[in-house]
Order: C-alpha cells, then sequence, then structure tokens
C-alpha cells in the first residue's frame, strides 16, 4: 500500500507540480500568494517525481533504501520541525521571511517525521 502511495505522489509530481505546490501552499501557509517560489522549484518537483518512481519500481531493493532514506528525513523533521521547515523555507523561495506557516504545521512535520522513522524502522526489522 505505501508502494501505491509514494506512487501516486510521484505521479502527481511529475505531471502537474505546479497543481501539487499550490494545494500546499494553500493549506499550510496563511499569506500563500506572498511567497514567490524559487525559478528551480517546479522542475525540481518533476524530477523528485521521478526518482520516487524508480525508486518503488526500479527494484526490491531500491525501494528498501528509499524507505530507509525517508528514515533520515524522519529523524531531521521529528527532531528539529522549525529548523527543517526554516531551511526548506529558505531553499524554496525567494523572500521566505515573507512566509507565514499556519501554526500546525510543525506539529504536522514532527508528525510526518515520526511516520517516516516507523517506515524505516519496519524496513530494517524486516532485513
Amino acid at each position: 500500500m505505501l508502494r501505491m502511495l509514494l506512487s501516486a505522489i510521484g505521479i502527481i509530481e511529475l505531471l502537474s507540480p505546479e497543481a501539487l505546490i499550490n494545494r500546499a501552499e494553500h493549506l499550510a501557509l496563511d499569506n500563500p500568494g506572498d511567497c514567490e517560489l524559487r525559478s528551480w522549484v517546479v522542475p525540481g518537483a518533476r524530477i523528485e517525481g521521478l526518482l520516487i518512481l524508480l525508486s518503488m519500481w526500479r527494484n526490491d531493493r531500491s525501494y528498501s533504501a528509499f524507505k530507509q532514506f525517508l528514515g533520515v528525513i524522519g529523524l531531521l523533521a521529528l527532531a528539529f520541525p522549525r529548523a527543517y521547515v526554516d531551511y526548506g523555507t529558505q531553499l524554496a523561495y525567494t523572500d521566505a521571511s515573507k512566509c507565514r506557516w499556519k501554526p500546525w504545521v510543525y506539529f504536522g512535520t514532527r508528525l510526518v517525521g515520526l511516520l517516516y522513522v516507523i517506515i524505516a524502522l519496519d524496513e530494517l526489522r524486516n532485513d
């Protein structure tokens, strides 16, 4: 089921990154109209989608490695949610100081980080 969910996300990122980004901004930002994405973000999302799909379907080893990589990302998000979001904001937006995240974003980042760590630990346990 996880493979299918991640594949769906990869397909959306590959085919329609603007729609995904716009939807996420409207859910997570108080002022999405004030935040300007850097020029590389949309092409970068397409590349990320392609890499996710390749990782999911190349072979079982690449899928396993991807889940373990999620654990590394998850540890950072779980331990340092504010720094994780703030660093990503600096990377993705031309004037990151204008972006106002909704209060739930930091807690949500921590929850996603926990989920990623659980996925990675389960994968390591299965190896």
